[in-house]
């Protein structure tokens, strides 16, 4: 259930990791992506993990986080194709550590829209860019401080009749001897700092695991 991801530019710098998130994938003019957002960690045992599935599916704050990621690429799939099918429910995507609210969106790609087009209409998601885009952008440029560089930059391939695309997150950057992790969460009303901690940290727990290994 991961998009394992690898590209280094120069001899001592690499980005790296294992994304969920597809942004697109097309193959001739079927388009697909997905809504990815509103995340549980996993359960000790299968009851809990049930349990904890089924809070997620019955959170309002998680269920209107993934609303507007699913909203918002429906929106702008209307923009690219001549039709737009959603998944009649949200299902659970079960990762090692962490579960998220996924929903599957189609459609049949206009005549002519090439592959520039589909990445600048889809990227980014409010997943990781915020909603409204625009304002939430300028938002980001000024509260964050920092660059994110490749962090949730679209990672993947293209051919005449093909492509496919992720999300690069769950992401690090080696640089020399230095390692920079990149994780994010999406923050609505109901939101909590520790919260949104706790699931930071879950996402990049098999990264903080390896290290801790070594």
């Amino acid at each position: 259930n991961l998009f394992y991801f690898y590209f280094q530019p120069e001899p001592n710098i690499a980005f790296l990791g294992g994304s969920p998130e597809r942004l697109y994938s097309r193959e001739n003019r079927m388009l697909k992506s997905e809504a990815i957002a509103g995340t549980r960690a996993r359960g000790m045992t299968p009851q809990e993990d049930h349990a904890l599935a089924n809070e997620l599916l019955h959170c309002d704050k998680d269920l209107r986080e993934h609303r507007f990621v699913v909203e918002n690429i429906k929106e702008n799939l209307e923009k690219l194709c001549h039709t737009v099918d959603i998944d009649d429910e949200i299902t659970i995507l079960k990762l090692s550590k962490i579960q998220h609210l996924r929903c599957r969106l189609q459609g049949i790609l206009a005549d002519d829209v090439s592959d520039a087009e589909i990445f600048k209409i889809l990227h980014p998601t409010p997943a990781v860019g915020g909603s409204p885009t625009d304002q939430a952008i300028d938002a980001i440029k000024k509260l964050e401080p920092f660059d994110r560089g490749w962090y949730a930059a679209p990672l993947g391939w293209i051919s005449q009749d093909a492509a496919e695309f992720v999300v690069g997150i769950r992401s690090g950057l080696v640089d020399h001897e230095t390692l920079a992790l990149f994780s994010g969460a999406g923050i609505v009303n109901g939101s909590t700092p520790d919260g949104e901690w706790t699931e930071i940290e879950n996402k990049i727990g098999n990264f903080m695991k390896a290290i801790m290994q070594k």
